[in-house]
């Protein structure tokens, strides 16, 4: 991709390094983000604390971005107001998640009182229990179980092995990660009148 067109997709200013012109770093071939120490002459890497402008002055990357407001790196300069976001946005541009087909995998076990939206992919030997509703282009990877009762919003991304706990309630474009549980029981502890303590579950 090249910079000029990453810029346009983040919304960015692109300011050349000192003694470069805007046409030649446009036409840039960005293949990826890293971080100021790892980015090559070929990526893109950010700048969001003034602790790291010295390693930023000599980093390797073919452009930084920054805040609006930053000093002049020797580095061409993408300008923006939020920085770590727009890298977060380019590192989902050049690594984009795979894509799911809809479909449920025949180990799967699905309660026939729950609701799944449209086009979700359900994949091995995951379990989704009664009265559970789920919003459309779910991803319910191997193993993830969702409890009894669960409320969950559109586009839910659940990896392997994630676990929603009955009756918990969940809002659109929640990812959990591989083994996350939502809802587990907490405990606490009470002081008995000797001196002692009590676990309390929660």
């Amino acid at each position: 991709m090249k910079l000029a067109v990453l810029a346009e997709k983040l919304g960015a200013s692109l300011a050349p390094a000192p003694g470069k012109k805007l046409a030649a770093v446009e036409s840039l071939e960005i293949t990826g983000v890293a971080g100021l120490e790892k980015a090559g002459p070929q990526e893109v890497s950010f700048l969001t604390n003034v602790r790291y402008s010295n390693i930023a002055k000599s980093t390797k990357a073919a452009a930084l971005l920054v805040e609006p407001n930053a000093p002049e790196f020797p580095v061409t300069t993408l300008r923006i107001a939020n920085p770590y976001l727009a890298f977060a946005r380019a590192l989902e541009m050049f690594h984009p998640m795979r894509h799911f087909p809809p479909g449920m995998h025949k180990t799967a076990v699905i309660s026939e009182s729950a609701k799944i939206g449209v086009r979700a992919h359900v994949g091995a030997y995951a379990v989704v229990g009664d009265d559970v509703v789920i919003g459309e282009d779910a991803v319910l990877l191997p193993h993830v179980v969702i409890y009894p009762g669960a409320r969950i919003g559109k586009r839910f991304f659940a990896h392997a092995h994630a676990i929603v706990r009955e009756s918990c309630v969940l809002g659109d474009d929640v990812t959990l990660q591989n083994g996350a549980v939502i809802g587990a029981d907490g405990f606490g502890f009470a002081k008995n009148g000797d001196g002692s303590w009590t676990k309390i579950l929660q």
